[in-house]
């Protein structure tokens, strides 16, 4: 990489959370397999084909909403087959859930995030770290899957799913946002739309007309038009975030009557709010609550949307340092919740507090699925290692049957393994398969309204019994310490880390940021990548007041409520994050990669947003000069090839009056392209806003034209 010293300018850029909903996203680069090395198909060597070419029965897929999950069922020579993407293993694993045996291990080119099955049998995977798809076909039930073709597409690919007609693919990747369609037969590409930032979840409309994607962070779903070839054409975001109206707690025992709001509070609030309440009890308290952990979707028969997500409470006035959000009260700044897009994904449905799932859900939503005869939806919960079975009926507001409260909609509960990320369901015999990725297993569960199989035991609904378990043949695996750091990360519901449930995943989703700034009782903060960030970085802390990270990470469980870890649990979470790498495009193939990679589409294929590789580059490159200009000043804080900072304090003079303090940590630049809005209080929501905003406090950029700030904003985003 280039040296990155980055700027005085962005000395407060706060490589921390993402853009905001009304700062446009940033157009992501052609994939960056696009020229090969070498070209497939020179010389005498014909190009790869993706189509299928095996005799043998093709397996036929289960799943009738055609959307990809971290397991894919489908039947061959009469079995029922689960194809399971192994991200810790590099592998796709092919199990037989009738025998609940593990039949073959099939290595891949990457780590794989999602496998669907193509309606011809085909199988094709998503390798997040290597921006590719891979294309295989089994050959047998019993035999691993032959290695077809290597399909390049915008970095992180994640989500999969195809259109009702099986004719188009649709893949959502997450480094560099965009949505890619590519025609099944042979995965020649359609077109590609850039998206707001951490595009996850992909699912397709039941008409074929539009797809929906999910985001990470930002609080967004995104509707995509889709062209009658499949090409995306146009994203409008729906908003997922929440209001919730809060009652304080009564202390003591009071004479209790009706007590009806406020007018004005009366016309938003929802009907049936003005209950009883003790006669000296304060009027309900109106909350904004952010949608948030959006790693999930799933299409009901009706053609609703199902988006299970957190909602947060950043604080009451995360804007102008109000009381609230990080660790500043003692609240539950987190609630499960399941949004719900129409069947013509025109609106997200995001209802008020009656409606919510409350606590005890999901903080953590990572997949989920719908059993369609049942009505069921199941989610898995990550860090609290459990499935939760919903009626799908019930949390549609106002259709027929709609439960009154949240626990009447939740049907049952399951235990699962470590790290349920994944699930898929057996409609035709009632079951569900999960594989929990920490510790590499399938489990195999009902998927009805009244299982029979198990009983329901107390008030918790938690199915009790043993549940079949099927493990898989990994030939790697994370370290002990790593796997520890892992389990720990995502622990949503240890009181040890916060008081209100709240894991480290909550914040940093895959060790990266929530796009949220938090009110404290220093000011408005906005949430820091933690990826490629803790190596060489002290001091640390947005006040640069911790030398090192044992330090700030006590300060952080304090600030949390958390009871606290032992020095070995702590250090398990540092090597796990220090671990962490950012995702590759399709470069530095192998000889053997490069013959399966198949061609490039034809120029414009990428679409209208895409900027071409080579142009970005050199603008990248002209930036890169500017940045380190004297006139600039951008490099005289921001130092060093990769870190960019020079580990001082700086006044920016910029702070709020709700800020005692001036003088700020010079953040790392690296990723900053992908952690909007920006500064310590995330006041700007993109780095263009932040280069005309801060000229003076952090470098010198008025002088600049708009062409060379934009050369400047593309050399930031590519550290």
């Amino acid at each position: 990489m280039r040296a990155a010293a980055p700027t005085a300018l962005a000395l407060v850029l706060s490589a921390c959370t993402p853009a905001p909903r009304d700062a446009p996203p940033p157009s992501p680069s052609a994939p960056a397999a696009s020229t090969p090395p070498s070209p497939p198909g020179a010389g005498s060597t014909p190009p790869p084909s993706c189509a299928r070419r095996a005799p043998a029965p093709a397996p036929a897929p289960l799943d009738p909403t055609h959307t990809g999950s971290g397991v894919a069922l489908a039947e061959l020579d009469g079995r029922t087959l689960a194809f399971v993407a192994d991200e810790d293993d590099r592998a796709l694993h092919t199990v037989d859930l009738d025998a609940r045996a593990a039949l073959a291990r099939t290595p891949l080119a990457g780590r794989p995030a999602q496998v669907i099955v193509l309606g011809d049998g085909r199988v094709v995977a998503s390798l997040r770290d290597r921006g590719l798809l891979e294309v295989l076909e089994p050959t047998g039930a019993a035999a691993p899957l032959a290695r077809r073709c290597l399909v390049p597409v915008a970095r992180e690919p994640v989500g999969l799913a195809m259109t009702p007609d099986r004719a188009t693919l649709l893949v959502a990747s997450r480094w560099e946002p965009a949505l890619t369609s590519f025609a099944t037969d042979d995965l020649r590409r359609i077109g590609e739309l850039p998206l707001a930032r951490d595009p996850t979840a992909v699912v397709a409309s039941a008409d074929g007309q539009r797809a929906l994607v999910a985001h990470a962070v930002g609080g967004r779903i995104s509707a995509v038009a889709l062209a009658g070839g499949g090409a995306p054409t146009a994203a409008r975001e729906l908003s997922t975030d929440g209001v919730e109206w809060q009652r304080r707690p009564v202390l003591s025992k009071k004479a209790w009557a009706p007590r009806p709001m406020p007018s004005a509070m009366a016309r938003s609030a929802p009907a049936g709010l003005e209950e009883l309440l003790p006669t000296d009890a304060p009027a309900p308290v109106r909350v904004e609550r952010r949608g948030s952990q959006g790693f999930a979707l799933a299409r009901a028969a009706s053609g609703a949307v199902f988006a299970p997500i957190a909602l947060v409470e950043p604080g009451r006035d995360a804007s102008s340092g109000g009381s609230g959000g990080y660790g500043a009260a003692r609240a539950q700044t987190v609630i499960h919740h399941i949004a719900v897009v129409d069947a013509a994904g025109e609106r997200a449905d995001v209802p008020p507090v009656s409606t919510h799932l409350g606590t005890q859900g999901c903080q953590l939503p990572r997949a989920a699925a719908i059993a369609p005869a049942e009505e069921v939806l199941l989610v898995a919960c990550l860090g609290r290692d459990e499935v939760i079975a919903y009626d799908a009926r019930a949390a549609i507001p106002g259709q027929p049957g709609a439960a009154a409260s949240a626990r009447d909609r939740e049907l049952y509960r399951a235990r699962v393994g470590f790290g349920p990320t994944a699930i898929a369901v057996d409609g035709a015999r009632g079951r569900a398969v999960v594989f929990t990725r920490f510790d590499g297993e399938l489990t195999i569960l009902p998927a009805v309204r009244a299982p029979a199989s198990a009983v329901i035991s107390g008030p918790s609904k938690e199915l009790s019994g043993e549940l079949p378990v099927v493990v898989l043949p990994r030939a790697s695996r994370l370290d002990e310490q790593r796997a520890e750091g892992q389990r720990l990360f995502h622990a949503a519901g240890e009181r040890r880390i916060a008081f209100d449930g709240r894991a480290c995943a909550s914040c940093h989703p895959d060790g990266r940021d929530d796009a949220l700034t938090w009110s404290t009782p220093e000011g408005p903060r906005q949430t820091p990548v933690l990826m490629g960030r803790l190596v060489g970085t002290a001091p640390y802390g947005w006040l640069g007041d911790k030398k090192d990270l044992e330090g700030h990470f006590a300060r952080t469980l304090s600030r949390l409520g958390g009871a606290g870890l032992t020095a070995g649990e702590r250090d398990a979470i540092f090597a796990y994050l220090r671990a962490m790498e950012p995702p590759d495009g399709a470069a530095d193939l192998t000889a053997e990669e490069r013959a399966a990679l198949v061609a490039p589409s034809p120029a414009g294929a990428e679409g209208a947003g895409a900027i071409a590789a080579g142009a970005r580059a050199a603008l990248a490159a002209r930036g890169e000069a500017l940045f380190h200009a004297r006139e600039a000043g951008c490099s005289s804080c921001h130092l060093g090839d990769e870190l960019t900072t020079d580990g001082a304090r700086h006044d920016v003079r910029s702070a709020t009056r709700f800020e005692a303090v001036r003088a700020f940590d010079t953040p790392s630049l690296r990723f900053v392209g992908r952690s909007a809005p920006y500064y310590h209080d995330g006041r700007y929501p993109t780095l263009l806003a932040l280069l005309q905003g801060v000229d003076g406090s952090m470098g010198h950029t008025a002088h600049l034209s708009a062409e060379d700030r934009r050369a400047l904003v593309a050399y930031l985003e590519s550290l």
